[in-house]
C-alpha cells in the first residue's frame, strides 16, 4: 500500500513538472535544441508571471487576514484541513485568466 503511495505520489510529480516545463517556464527546452523565445513573447510571459504572483501575495494575504480574525468557520471543512489545495485550485484559475487577458492585449 505504500509503495502505491509513493507511485501516485511520483507520477503526479512528474506530471506536475512537466506541465511546469512546458507551459509556465521562461525558458523552454526541447531535447534536440534549446529554443529561445522573442522579445514579444518573453514579454508576455513575464507579465503573465508578475500577474499571477501578485494575485498570490493577495490570497495568502487575505488567508492570513482571516486566521487572524478568527472567522475561519467550521474546523472540519476542507478549506481548513487543506488549503494548500484550495490555493492551487485559485491559482490555477488565475494563471488561467492573465494567460487569456494578456494573449488578448497583444494580439
Amino acid at each position: 500500500m505504500i509503495v502505491l503511495k509513493w507511485l501516485i505520489f511520483i507520477m503526479i510529480t512528474l506530471m506536475m513538472w512537466t506541465v511546469y516545463y512546458k507551459y509556465i517556464a521562461i525558458n523552454t527546452k526541447e531535447f534536440k535544441k534549446e529554443r529561445q523565445l522573442d522579445e514579444r513573447q518573453l514579454r508576455i510571459r513575464l507579465e503573465i508571471l508578475s500577474n499571477t504572483f501578485g494575485y498570490m501575495v493577495l490570497i495568502i494575504m487575505s488567508y492570513i487576514a482571516i486566521k487572524l480574525s478568527g472567522i475561519s468557520g467550521n474546523a472540519h471543512n476542507i478549506f481548513t484541513q487543506y488549503p494548500e489545495i484550495f490555493f492551487v485550485v485559485i491559482l490555477f484559475i488565475v494563471y488561467a485568466m492573465n494567460v487569456l487577458i494578456v494573449k488578448k492585449k497583444y494580439s
